[in-house]
């Protein structure tokens, strides 16, 4: 008896430690951050400033227009993303307030950022049961004609809460998650009015985190778990799995086969025409081969960054940036809290080097006192300045 219950205590301990080392180590060290060691940010040869008196908050995503400098915005209220923000798990549908919103940034003009900065308004737009409202999140932008005038197609994600179709009223978002589209509009640059021109509403676009253009009238698009609710959503993450990317044309939608995913997060099509997906479980930026005769991504390289990350944007240089989450826990702790938690950010550019092959720089790194939160980070090689903005936080800027 004694013998029997030696051996079963001893295969205990043995899958235990296995557990541990297999899971639940990298789980609290690398991706939660716990006990990691932070560079101050006066390592590094950057100025910042924090815009916080000109409505600039909860900004999870930035795209500039580089001829121009004009910056982009698709901003929120924190407290509202801390009432509903499906990708964060916040299901208060009710406890919404805020009609998010684009600004734009002129980015090069002198004189107070409150001069430079203007609010774009939608039209022919009527939202979920006529509300009008949108809840932005990812978002990409493609520029076509004349550069001083170039026509902008703005490809978003719009999380909706799910609504009776008939009545209007709000359904429970904790049994059926959200109820996300992906919009398309049309502005000229510059201009405040966007204009709607089609809604995708699919099965597929399910759990959507970010968007990337391939033509015309084609995209892609990330799903960040395979649940919208539930415990096996719980689970996602501290087992580095979960999420897809999709396909969608004028035809439909469909999800592309891929090498194993981690939270599909962040999603550009390169200048090189490569398709590069951020897997936040992991900080692992996958590029891919977009393969649409076998609606499937071929897998060529795996970047290695040592950090959670979220999204990745890339300048005319061809470097991508990516915002990162040196210590997660605080990030996680700050969706309930936005304004009492500031947690650390660090940037980082991927680059080639003279061979070809992908190279890794930190360019910044702070403990969240200056810099806290960053979803995004946007580089102007023409000025040098980086542009940081974050689901919950105020929008920074840092310049060389």
């Amino acid at each position: 008896m004694v013998s029997t219950l030696l051996k079963v205590l001893t295969a205990s301990v043995v899958l235990a430690a296995t557990f541990y080392q297999t899971f639940l180590k990298g789980f609290i060290f690398d991706s939660l951050g716990y006990g990691r060691v932070l560079s101050p940010l006066s390592t590094f040869n950057v100025h910042c400033e924090k815009v916080d008196n000109v409505g600039l908050e909860a900004c999870e995503d930035m795209w500039l227009h580089e001829p121009s400098g004009l910056l982009y915005l698709a901003c929120s209220k924190s407290l509202s993303r801390s009432q509903w923000f499906p990708p964060s798990d916040k299901l208060n549908a009710s406890g919404r307030f805020s009609n998010d919103r684009f600004a734009i940034l002129d980015t090069r003009a002198s004189g107070p950022i409150s001069e430079r900065l203007r609010w774009m308004t939608t039209s022919n737009y009527d939202g979920n049961h006529g509300d009008g409202v949108l809840v932005l999140h990812g978002f990409d932008i493609k520029a076509d004609g004349p550069s001083e005038s170039p026509k902008l197609k703005i490809l978003l994600n719009n999380h909706r809460p799910p609504m009776d179709p008939e009545t209007g009223a709000l359904l429970d978002a904790t049994k059926l998650g959200g109820n996300s589209t992906i919009e398309i509009f049309e502005a000229v640059l510059g201009e405040t009015t966007m204009k709607h021109i089609r809604t995708y509403s699919d099965p597929l676009i399910d759990t959507p985190n970010e968007v990337a253009w391939v033509s015309d009238d084609s995209f892609l698009f990330t799903n960040d778990h395979n649940s919208k609710v539930g415990f096996r959503r719980g689970l996602e993450v501290p087992l580095s799995s979960g999420g897809n990317v999709g396909y969608c044309d004028l035809e439909g939608c469909r999800i592309l086969s891929s090498a194993p995913q981690a939270y599909s997060n962040g999603i550009i099509h390169g200048t090189d025409g490569l398709i590069y997906v951020a897997h936040s479980a992991t900080g692992d930026v996958q590029v891919n081969e977009l393969q649409l005769e076998s609606s499937s991504l071929k897998l060529l390289d795996t970047i290695k960054i040592p950090y959670p990350i979220d999204n990745l944007a890339q300048d005319s240089n061809g470097d991508i940036f990516v915002a990162s989450f040196p210590v997660l826990h605080k990030f996680l702790a700050s969706t309930e809290s936005p304004f009492d938690i500031l947690p650390p950010t660090a940037a980082w550019r991927i680059s080639k080097d003279g061979n070809g092959a992908y190279q890794v720089d930190k360019v910044l790194e702070d403990d969240g006192s200056v810099l806290p939160a960053a979803t995004v980070v946007v580089h102007d090689p023409q000025t040098g300045r980086m542009f940081l903005g974050g689901e919950l936080v105020i929008f920074n800027y840092s310049s060389g």
